[in-house]
């Protein structure tokens, strides 16, 4: 097996994404195309304070509500038989991840969310887990759904698997991915056959991936 350490990504890739991000930028006063996490921390007190609270109450809801994808509780399960170590890298906060956790039962070796920055895509979040576990880049696999999750993974050295739902196509940002995968349960048959998953560049520059032709 390739890797000993597999990393995930929550909202989007272990869970279904319900967050509704246009409503929640609307509230928060956000026109622009950027980062919420990091717009939020470069305003002034009072008003930091109070977008916080805002972001905070949707993740709440969020946290409550949201679903698993199918095939993510056997996948884990299958990969802690493997002797596999997991890790959850969240942008979310400690209390919604750890509610997201508690509702669906979920364990991990190693978790961190934004309350343990840096956060992704800052590479030393990626970094941090490797070194607590005690596994190399080389043996180091992170797993999410957006571009934040290829840049941390690509800063860090280590691999990255994007997940990509069935019948969408593929992002810009999957040419930097080093695997394609369409759906939880494919995580593990990727540490045993990677090759089935690899991204490649064609000369257009698009992304082609051998997981997208089944």
């Amino acid at each position: 097996m390739q890797f000993d350490l597999v990393i995930f990504d929550m909202d989007g890739t272990l869970t279904v994404d319900v967050l509704d991000f246009d409503t929640l930028r609307a509230q928060l006063g956000l026109t622009r195309r950027q980062p919420v996490l990091e717009w939020i921390a470069t305003l002034p007190e009072p008003t930091r304070s109070e977008k916080w609270r805002v972001l905070h109450h949707h993740e709440s809801q969020a946290a409550q509500s949201v679903p698993l994808r199918p095939g993510v509780g056997d996948m884990l399960q299958n990969l802690k038989v493997q002797g596999v170590t997991t890790a959850l890298l969240s942008r979310n906060s400690r209390q919604s991840v750890e509610t997201v956790m508690s509702r669906h039962q979920l364990s991990f070796d190693v978790v961190v969310s934004r309350d343990e920055p840096p956060i992704k895509p800052d590479p030393q979040s990626i970094m941090r887990i490797m070194r607590h576990c005690s596994v190399a880049a080389a043996r180091t696999l992170m797993v999410g759904d957006y571009i934040f999750d290829v840049e941390a993974a690509r800063g860090a050295g280590v691999a990255s698997a994007l997940l990509v739902e069935p019948q969408a196509h593929l992002p810009p940002f999957a040419a930097h991915a080093s695997y394609i995968i369409r759906n939880m349960g494919d995580v593990p048959t990727l540490l045993r056959d990677p090759e089935r998953f690899v991204c490649r560049t064609g000369l257009s520059g698009e992304a082609m991936c051998s997981a997208v032709k089944g």
